[in-house]
């Protein structure tokens, strides 16, 4: 509802809810405020924001005071002017007011003063001294400068949900702390920043932008870390990146970020980036110009063609990069190259989930969007950190546990939201078809599924009513490791409970039974009508920035952007008609075949754009046997990888900050990335290389900017027929998006078509799949009686070339291997020792880290460091249907390393070292 209201003698439109507050910042009419912060709960403290409201009795704060029809408001107000002049007098009474002389565009305090004139106060008294607090690598607490406002304290409770601030003290000995009063580093800060954004003087900072707080420019774009999809506003001085702020009106982050997100930009300006081109010699590398290193790949991969067919050579392309440059790279090898033979990361990661997905709902993308996880009432969190993995997903999700909503977890790894959850279901690794098929036969058995959902919408319904009967929580008991009692309760309270979310991670995906295991998950919210209504759905947390935008570009073995198979006739004659080439009607390999192939001397070159599959792929001996095999290996990225060491030619390619696009995150939502900085050096934009290859290949690419590559995609594709980088804007666009006046999906399946369907399935209706548990690729014996589970930390990203370059160092610098203390007890290893781990495929040295996290029986550990060389241990087992590896299930070893024996020398595995 809404209703007239009149600020300063101007009539304006007030809705139901929204404070004075509210509506003069929308109408642009200027309201002081200090304690404010458009993300927080109103709070009313600092008294700043007082204005006179007609029939008042006294001046009101139009932060807290809610709009009512008729309202006559006076920001002008006498009274209201003086108490609030008289507020920040006394601010400015204990503040370092030559503070107020430094263009700062974050200090409010410098702002609201000047809007009353001030630039000193009246009132002369006893001021804090306070050292500064510098001993967090990003984070500096500078006291003396804090006004007590408590926006910090509340970011950090209301918007990461960590409560690491606190007050302390009475009176004028009132100030912030970390912790119990000790430092940020000790505290439970995971460094998201939210305090620093929120305050309003710079008491909260970083260091890096202290020194240089006036910006020549501020440019919006798009995280290039996990999926969630964050929008940042990069703040750019001669034309560098000195510091990134969150977007208080990003779709998907809502004004926040994490730990990497907003401080762990430096990489791109660090020594180590590539700036030259480089082609292998006898000795080493030597640099090289870019007609010489590009015209050796393209005649190299041409003679390659002409002697051993287009097959012979594939590319691995990136998910880190946009969805215009996948789109170019796949383009490139099915047009210029003529072979299928090109896939991304995905494969290794959520490609299960593509396959799930299509099988169960018709549609390889995330039902809903992430706003319904305030409207959930129930949250089943399986396979999946979010608080560390997506940082901003993880505080959105405590916040909506912290607010009411019910929570359920399931993981091997006692997560930090197994601690909030309801019921925490920590099951064996590798048991997740089991289980989940335990909860739905519970469903099934007590008659809690949705019926008349299930009648309308659901087929294969009587097949699998049969199969299930087979997985009472009882039965499997001894498979999935979780209490029948418990299995139980869980599936009662998803069923039961409401509007109930889904949200998994790579602990569901990265399995032998991946693909099945996404496949369970959609039979729950198939059962229990849990699609196509808000805070509902199954929502898979991709796990880089653009892993989605990467599959949907076409960047895989078997479709064409969208998901249109190659093996259609229609959508080959289509892509034919408009590339001016013949194609195949057979998909090409998927990069563990492509490695296979390598071996056996089937496959001769390789292109690898921005993926360090030497460091990141399972099985890490097979794989440099498969680089090391090629005739030719060239690699387009930022540094020099691991993989990137052993390429005949390396090309230098460009940042997220540098580059002009679009990213899909995991809500489906298609968001620009715009550029903040240039390439170093000789380095070129990564669009720039691929459209030079093709040429010199010799296919003239028609796309000649970013833009017009998404015009393309859009007029070979249904789904995103309707987007253009016009249409974008600052929110993005979420697909499908069928037309050109379409306002995008954000929730999948709540609608029915003009033809019936509802469903992205061929008969319109969800598919129930019977789906058995199946043992891992690999178990326990006597030799290796441990299964390590590999996984993220919270301040690197995946193999860490990115975050190793930044001060996260600091906050994690190096990688542990997780063991409960009854396992350490009885091997006789302390915390910190140092530990030999192997596997059937090699050993690695690390340190110990004895912690409850992980149960009796299981180890963790992270890989994000290349001197590790942590996928020495995992294994080529893999997925049927997709061939995504098994990450999660390795037996392994573990003893302590006797006094004598030498430390941990990391990287002896020899990749440094292959000619």
């Amino acid at each position: 509802m809404s209703f007239p209201i009149d600020i300063d003698g101007r009539t304006v439109t007030a809705s139901a809810g929204e404070t004075i507050l509210d509506v003069a910042r929308r109408e642009g009419i200027f309201i002081p405020t200090l304690c404010f912060d458009e993300r927080l709960h109103p709070f009313g403290a600092c008294r700043v924001c007082m204005v006179g409201v007609e029939g008042a009795r006294g001046p009101v704060a139009a932060c807290t005071t809610p709009c009512r029809e008729g309202m006559q408001v006076d920001t002008r107000d006498a009274r209201a002017i003086r108490v609030a002049k008289g507020v920040v007098e006394l601010v400015l009474s204990d503040f370092p007011v030559e503070r107020l002389e430094t263009e700062d565009k974050r200090n409010e305090l410098q702002r609201v003063a000047a809007h009353f004139g001030l630039k000193t106060s009246r009132y002369q008294g006893e001021r804090h001294a306070h050292a500064p607090d510098l001993r967090h690598p990003y984070i500096k607490l500078h006291l003396d400068e804090c006004i007590v406002c408590g926006r910090c304290v509340r970011a950090c409770d209301e918007v990461q949900g960590a409560f690491a601030l606190a007050y302390s003290g009475r009176g004028f000995g009132t100030k912030i702390v970390a912790g119990l009063d000790t430092s940020l580093a000790e505290s439970s800060c995971v460094s998201c920043g939210a305090c620093v954004s929120a305050c309003p003087t710079g008491a909260l900072d970083e260091a890096p932008f202290r020194a240089t707080a006036a910006v020549d420019r501020t440019v919006t774009t798009t995280c290039a870390y996990c999926g969630v999809g964050c929008r940042l506003e990069a703040h750019v001085r001669d034309d560098k990146v000195v510091a990134v702020d969150p977007a208080l009106d990003g779709p998907a982050n809502k004004g926040h970020t994490c730990v990497k997100g907003r401080f762990a930009h430096q990489f791109t300006v660090s020594d180590e980036r590539l700036k030259n081109p480089l082609i292998r010699t006898s000795t080493g590398f030597r640099d090289a110009s870019w007609d010489e290193a590009l015209d050796l790949v393209a005649s190299t991969m041409l003679r390659i063609k002409r002697e051993h067919g287009p097959d012979a050579i594939a590319g691995i392309s990136s998910s880190r990069c946009t969805n215009e440059e996948n789109y170019l790279l796949m383009k490139l090898m099915r047009a210029a190259v003529g072979t299928h033979n090109v896939d991304n990361c995905s494969r290794v990661c959520h490609s299960p989930s593509s396959f799930g997905l299509i099988q169960g709902l018709g549609k390889s993308g995330g039902t809903n969007p992430f706003d319904d996880i305030e409207r959930a009432k129930v949250i089943f969190v399986t396979g999946a950190n979010p608080t560390e993995a997506h940082p901003v997903v993880g505080a959105r999700i405590k916040q909506a546990v912290l607010g009411g909503a019910r929570l359920i977890v399931s993981d091997p790894r006692r997560i930090e939201l197994a601690g909030l959850a309801d019921r925490y279901l920590q099951l064996r690794p590798g048991a997740n078809v089991a289980l989940f098929n335990a909860l739905a036969h519970v469903i099934v058995e007590e008659g809690l599924h949705d019926r008349a959902f299930v009648e309308e919408w659901v087929e294969g319904v009587e097949p699998y009513f049969a199969f299930i009967q087979r997985y009472a929580p009882e039965a499997v008991e001894a498979t999935t490791g979780v209490p029948a009692k418990l299995v139980r309760e869980a599936a009662r309270l998803y069923a039961t409970g409401g509007a109930a979310a889904i949200f998994y991670g790579l602990g569901i995906t990265e399995h032998s039974q991946g693909a099945p295991g996404v496949q369970c998950l959609v039979n729950l919210a198939i059962l229990t009508g849990n699609l196509g209504k808000p805070g509902a759905g199954v929502n898979p947390l991709r796990g880089q920035n653009n892993v989605q935008g990467g599959s949907d570009s076409g960047s895989l073995p078997n479709v064409y952007s969208m998901y249109q198979p190659v093996t259609d006739e229609a959508a080959a004659r289509k892509f034919e008609d408009a590339w001016g080439v013949k194609m195949k009607r057979k998909r090409g390999l998927m990069i563990p075949e492509m490695f296979d192939a390598a071996i056996d001397g089937r496959l001769r070159a390789l292109y690898v754009f921005g993926e360090d599959v030497a460091h990141t792929d399972p099985n890490t001996t097979h794989v440099l046997k498969a680089l090391t095999s090629l005739e030719l290996l060239v690699c387009q990225e930022i540094f020099l990888s691991e993989t990137a060491k052993l390429a005949h030619v390396v090309l230098p390619g460009s940042a997220f900050l540098e580059k002009t696009g679009t990213f899909t995150n995991a809500e489906r939502r298609i968001q620009l990335v715009n550029a903040a900085a240039r390439p170093p050096g000789d380095a070129w934009l990564d669009f720039d290389i691929l459209r030079e290859l093709s040429r010199r290949l010799g296919y003239e690419m028609a796309a000649k900017t970013p833009s017009e590559v998404m015009d393309e995609m859009a007029r070979l594709s249904p789904d995103i027929a309707g987007v253009s980088y016009d249409r974008l804007g600052r929110s993005g666009l979420q697909w499908p998006v069928p037309h050109k006046d379409h306002p995008g999906t954000p929730m999948l399946f709540g609608d029915v078509g003009p033809d019936g369907r509802r469903f992205g399935t061929a008969s319109g209706k969800a598919r129930l799949s019977a789906v058995d548990w199946a043992p891992p690729g690999e178990e326990v014996d006597p030799e290796y009686p441990f299964i390590l589970v590999t996984g993220r930390q919270l301040a690197h990203y995946n193999a860490g070339t990115m975050t190793r370059r930044t001060a996260n160092l600091e906050l994690h610098p190096s990688d542990l291997a997780e063991i409960h203390p009854d396992d350490a007890a009885r091997l006789g290893v302390a915390d910190g020792d140092e530990v030999e781990v192997a596997s059937r495929r090699g050993s690695l040295r690390t340190f110990a880290k004895v912690t409850t996290r992980v149960a009796p029986g299981n180890l963790f550990m992270s890989f994000h460091f290349p001197e590790l060389q942590v996928n020495l241990l995992t294994s080529s087992h893999a997925d049927a249907a997709t061939s995504c590896p098994e990450y999660k299930v390795s037996a392994v070893a573990l003893r302590r390393i006797a006094a004598g024996e030498g430390r941990a020398k990391h990287g002896a595995h020899g990749i440094h070292h292959v000619s």
